[in-house]
């Protein structure tokens, strides 16, 4: 299997290559063309230098002495090429340098020497090719060869940065590879370390691991509701099958203080059960719900008006702000239920002579509940976890506290089903703070 990586760095590569490549081959060719112009503007120059010779030394009727012969000699030995010298009548005078391994040069590239305005002869010049290079070919053959050399080394360069860099960009796809592989095995412990550079692969990361300790933290939770549910319902079957065995074996008797106590066990598991029910109902949306207007203020204060009794009872202060109508579309059961489940948590954690308060407000475009009291708090580690089903951070005590830990995971649902939210802040020790916004709807009914 070849590794993404691998593939990575061949296509760095390939891109690279080609375009040193490309790169190449241009400054080639142009500097074989800005050459050639040079090359032909030194021909030029020689040729004119040397018809200026012939022209300042010429003499009437005579010609060229051999001292200007000897100047041209010297010249086509110096710049390794050959001179061809006719008269006015295009006859050959003299050909200087060696000329083996050389092209005739032919009538088109001799150029006239001019005497007083009179052709008095022919110059041409020629390159020998074959038997010297001229400086400017070793110049030229050194920069090809130069930009060949650095061509090579800028591929290695290139091959060594494509594996790096694709090695590096790879990396925590590799990593997530892995992890997810793990995680496939049943490996949730795993997570990735997130580059330091923030960009896509990054936000990758950071939402697999996000992935995974969601996936770790309701794995945690499923198994903690499978021991809650078998719990819940062990201690009541155990408490029933004790009580009837004793019956039937002669060592309890039907009294009816003993038929109560197996009753009760009865109605324990009714209510567990129809708490399940709740969940199930509540969690499978809002066709559930029966959406009327009602005044959420008068919702709240018939439960005021309905658990005062307990709360007295037990010497906990509940009041209530209730003064402004907040009107909305919701079921107002549902809704009662709601508040009823946040005061039955309030009281069960609020010690005696303690304080539960709640508060209807509307703003703007929404409704607000709170529900404050000063009772024990959750910790800080229970609070993700307090609207899971059957879970109770107060594990210790959950038996004299009673309940089955459904009541806010049926909030929540219900909350949640009226396009609300609900959250919870709280302190252990010094009380805790349920807040549920809802939407709200304009007032067209007259408060009166």
């Amino acid at each position: 299997m070849k590794r993404i990586w691998m593939k990575l760095a061949l296509a760095f590569m390939a891109v690279g290559a080609g375009g040193i490549l490309i790169a190449t081959v241009l400054s080639i060719q142009e500097m074989d063309y800005h050459f050639s112009l040079y090359l032909s503007d030194v021909n030029q120059q020689h040729e004119q230098d040397l018809r200026s010779i012939l022209q300042d030394e010429y003499q009437q009727g005579t010609g060229w002495d051999d001292h200007t012969l000897l100047k041209l000699e010297t010249a086509s030995q110096v710049l390794t090429i050959q001179i061809v010298l006719l008269d006015q009548n295009g006859k050959l005078i003299r050909t200087f340098g060696n000329t083996t391994g050389l092209e005739i040069i032919n009538s088109d590239d001799m150029m006239p020497i001019l005497v007083q305005g009179n052709t008095v002869g022919y110059v041409g010049i020629r390159y020998d090719n074959e038997s010297a290079v001229p400086l400017e070919d070793h110049f030229r053959m050194a920069h090809t060869n130069a930009l060949q050399w650095t061509m090579l080394a800028l591929l290695l360069l290139v091959c060594f940065a494509s594996i790096f860099i694709a090695r590096r960009i790879a990396r925590p796809i590799t990593d997530m590879s892995n992890a997810a592989q793990a995680v496939a095995k049943g490996d949730l412990s795993v997570r990735v370390a997130v580059p330091e550079e923030k960009d896509e692969l990054s936000i990758l990361v950071e939402a697999f691991n996000n992935l995974v300790q969601n996936l770790q933290q309701q794995e945690e939770l499923r198994k903690r509701l499978t021991s809650d549910i078998a719990h819940e319902l062990r201690t009541p079957l155990n408490t029933l099958l004790a009580q009837t065995e004793g019956m039937l074996d002669g060592i309890w008797e039907a009294t009816p203080e003993h038929l109560e106590a197996t009753r009760s066990e009865v109605l324990r598991l009714t209510r567990i059960v129809s708490d399940l029910d709740q969940v199930i109902q509540v969690e499978a949306g809002a066709r559930h719900i029966s959406e009327e207007v009602i005044n959420l203020h008068d919702v709240v204060e018939s439960v005021v008006e309905s658990m005062t009794a307990a709360f007295q009872l037990h010497g906990i202060q509940l009041t209530s702000h209730l003064n402004t109508a907040a009107w909305m579309l919701g079921d107002s059961q549902r809704l009662a239920q709601v508040v009823a489940n946040l005061f039955t948590n309030s009281l069960k954690h609020t010690p005696q002579g303690g304080e539960v308060m709640v508060k209807v407000e509307k703003k703007e475009q929404t409704i607000e509940i709170k529900v404050v009291d000063n009772g024990t708090g959750i910790p800080l580690g229970d609070l993700p976890f307090v609207f899971e089903r059957f879970y109770r951070g107060d594990r210790s005590r959950k038996r004299e506290k009673g309940g089955a830990g459904l009541g806010l995971t049926i909030v929540k649902g219900i909350v949640e089903a009226h396009q609300g939210k609900i959250t919870i802040s709280s302190e252990e020790g010094k009380g805790t703070i349920v807040s549920i916004t809802f939407p709200a709807i304009e007032n067209m009914i007259n408060d009166g």
